[in-house]
């Protein structure tokens, strides 16, 4: 038997003379004698874990209440007794708190705590296990939540200074799935402003939550920050007050924000982490756990500032973000019901209880580029959703079998008109079905989503088993990536053609950094007119990451003023470097012109060498031609000409330059520069022998090394090159047999 915090026989005394005491004649208005001595019983309840106890105490209740049976309060105590019984597992005690109530309410109406009894009741009781049956009674507004805010509506009605019944009620409202009872807590809370329950901290704080999501979120911001004048919760404050800027629009949330997350109150810390945990990994969750006070607010700081560069925008756009999509997702995709059943043949299994599937991936990505929607008769509810992203697509097939709120995400678009079907075109192709059917439109539904749909309505029983099995790949890799990540990708009304290009070079102080090019042709800028020319405001951003960290990030922009339009033929080239520390990262970068175009680049890979000394190190080739139009000055003392189109004429010269460090003073070392053409195997993985055998043009210098760092700049005739794609790799030996090499792509074009 589970012990009390005190010795039973004095707690079963407590409880008998809190429950006994108090019992008064009935009157038109609760006495507020006796809302202390419930509130007083219903403490001590809260204490309460030994049910024999308990059970002792119903028994000499329900006995008091055979002897005077139109007892108000005995029926009361009896309820809140009942509940705490339920609470603690006793079966069938949630029924009987509601009876007890109900009792109570019969005599005395015009009393708030039967009301609110009643309520917490009903709440208590829940809906039908199944869950269709449950989202049909809670789209009637027969499920337990509706009944029970009803109930403490109308304890709020009765008396709108009675706090229990306000922010019961409120938060009851809030936790509605679809028969939202908002506008009545709302009106209640309202009523209850002039009263002395309108200043209370905790109804405060549910009145600007009602507020919010009615759409008043000024008037929220107006409750929040009474809240915290009246002595709330600091910490639970700010967060509803930055949630509520965020979802404004505003990035003036980012200090509430964190601010808020010093706080050490469990609700407050729980309240940030359920946020949190819509994106995060189990070790992000872990790591959110093991911080505390200040350590918590610079965790969540390096959280939400690593997507953001990540993503190539400002610091506070990931968040605010993050707020607006849990909003969107509150409104559009959450669950009726509260369970729900999952089939063997589910391809991913969330666990969530609020949100559909599209939902979580909503939340994770964002809007999606494009959907498209089947609607015929007999055929379920589905969506699919395509994520245009420069490493690859994501696509989402949503459907509703059990539930036509219940989205869940399926392997094929195909899965939407069953397994029979799914079964049927895999082995007849969809050429058997009738063109006007239900297959064939739905696949004409998702033609803009990928060509995959177009080549499966003509595809023949070979072909179309092959294209469904590469339409599931697709979409298990999809799940795979959309529900372990997260992403706010910058996005363009127009894709903006240029050509970019990140080298790994060296700089004074045996720094490494990283030099930047980008060329885009007039035909694919617009420009905007001036008494001066044109002018044209290019934004770059750029970012290379780690697997835990980002390691540098770049967001300049350089405005370029031409006396005539670029012409269409011809480039606007540009070129930005920055430090960034030796090492393998992935890189990303964005090209923007004025607020319309703009390019985001793939995810590429970067080995930036160590040029401090201490090992061999040799940086990119950076190639360049006098007809690039564009220079470079690592040192005050040398320019480098530069290409960033990668395109040379045949016969030009070609400009190189590259960097070696590591070298002592008039240490001998050898330079062989090979010219392969471009094949599908990278030249970095083949062996050195094998380059310089096959090699078109190779070029050898034994050389003295004048320092540590050399810096060389040489002139390469392309006159025996054909126009095609080409490799330049340079091979560095030193005296003691270090190699270093690095290579770089061109091409070679007709006059």
């Amino acid at each position: 038997m589970q012990k009390m915090p005190c010795p039973p026989r004095v707690t079963r005394s407590i409880l008998v003379a809190a429950a006994l005491a108090a019992a008064a004649v009935p009157a038109a208005a609760q006495p507020p004698a006796d809302r202390a001595a419930l509130g007083a019983f219903r403490d001590s309840l809260a204490q309460a874990g030994d049910t024999s106890a308990l059970r002792a105490l119903e028994a000499r209740l329900i006995q008091a209440a055979r002897v005077d049976r139109d007892n108000t309060m005995l029926h009361l105590r009896l309820g809140f007794l009942a509940l705490r019984l339920g609470d603690l597992g006793a079966p069938g005690a949630h029924e009987a708190a509601a009876s007890e109530f109900e009792w109570a309410r019969d005599l005395q109406p015009e009393w708030p705590y039967p009301w609110y009894g009643v309520g917490l009741a009903e709440a208590r009781i829940g809906d039908s296990q199944v869950a269709l049956v449950s989202g049909l009674k809670t789209m009637l507004g027969k499920d337990a939540l509706t009944k029970s805010a009803l109930s403490f509506a109308r304890a709020a009605a009765i008396d709108p200074s009675f706090v229990d019944g306000l922010t019961e009620l409120g938060a009851t409202a809030l936790r509605q799935r679809v028969n939202v009872k908002l506008d009545v807590a709302l009106e209640a809370l309202r009523v209850a402003a002039t009263t002395s329950a309108g200043k209370h901290p905790e109804v405060l704080l549910v009145r600007g939550r009602v507020e919010r999501e009615v759409g008043s979120p000024d008037s929220a911001l107006a409750a929040f920050h009474g809240y915290l004048a009246a002595g709330g919760d600091a910490g639970m404050g700010r967060l509803e007050i930055a949630r509520t800027e965020f979802i404004l629009g505003r990035l003036e949330g980012q200090a509430p924000y964190y601010e808020g997350a010093t706080s050490a109150t469990p609700a407050t810390v729980a309240a940030y982490r359920t946020d949190l945990a819509y994106i995060a990994s189990d070790s992000v969750l872990a790591g959110f756990d093991a911080a505390a006070g200040p350590e918590r607010s610079a965790f969540l700081r390096r959280f939400w500032d690593e997507r953001d560069a990540r993503a190539l925008r400002p610091p506070g756009e990931r968040l605010r973000e993050h707020y607006r999509r849990l909003g969107y997702a509150r409104k559009n995709f959450v669950l009726v019901g509260h369970r729900r059943v999952y089939d063997i043949t589910e391809i991913w299994r969330s666990g969530s209880t609020e949100f559909d599937d599209r939902g979580l991936i909503y939340i994770r990505h964002g809007e999606p580029s494009d959907r498209a929607s089947y609607t015929a008769p007999g055929i379920n509810p589905n969506e699919s959703w395509r994520y245009a992203k420069p490493d690859g697509d994501l696509l989402f097939h949503f459907t509703a079998v059990n539930d036509v709120q219940d989205f869940r995400l399926v392997e094929s678009v195909l899965d939407v008109l069953g397994y029979e079907v799914r079964v049927s075109t895999d082995a007849e192709g969809v050429l058997a079905e009738d063109p006007n059917g239900p297959t064939v439109q739905l696949l004409v539904s998702r033609e803009r989503l990928s060509p995959l749909y177009s080549r499966l309505q003509s595809a023949g029983k070979g072909a179309s088993g092959r294209y469904q099995a590469e339409e599931r790949d697709l979409t298990r890799r999809s799940v795979a990536e959309g529900t372990t990540t997260d992403s706010y990708d910058v996005r363009f009304e127009r894709d903006l053609v240029a050509m970019t290009q990140a080298l790994a070079v060296g700089a004074a102080a045996g720094e490494s950094r990283v030099l930047l090019t980008y060329a885009i042709p007039g035909s694919a800028l617009e420009g905007m007119p001036s008494e001066r020319g044109t002018i044209y405001p290019i934004r770059i951003r750029f970012v290379a990451s780690g697997p835990t960290a980002v390691v540098a990030r770049l967001d300049t922009t350089r405005v370029f003023l031409a006396r005539t339009p670029v012409p269409a033929s011809e480039h606007l080239v540009g070129q930005v470097s920055l430090v960034v520390p030796p090492g393998t990262w992935d890189w990303r970068l964005s090209v923007q012109e004025g607020e319309r175009a703009g390019l985001v680049t793939p995810t590429a890979s970067l080995t930036v060498p160590r040029m401090d000394g201490t090992v061999l190190g040799l940086s990119d080739p950076v190639l360049g031609s006098v007809t690039g139009g564009l220079a470079w000055r690592p040192t005050p003392g040398d320019t480098v000409l530069l290409n960033p189109v990668r395109r040379f004429w045949s016969g030009e010269e070609m400009a190189l330059y590259y960097e070696v460090a590591g070298l002592l003073n008039g240490e001998q070392y050898r330079t062989e520069i090979a010219i392969n053409r471009a094949t599908r195997d990278n030249a970095d993985g083949l062996a050195t022998g094998k380059l310089l055998r096959d090699a078109v043009l190779t070029l050898r210098f034994d050389e003295e090394a004048g320092g540590p760092m050399e810096r060389s700049q040489r002139t390469i005739e392309l006159r025996r090159l054909r126009p095609g794609d080409y490799t330049l790799s340079i091979i560095v030996t030193d005296a003691s047999r270090r190699v270093a090499r690095r290579s770089q792509s061109f091409r070679v074009v007709a006059r």
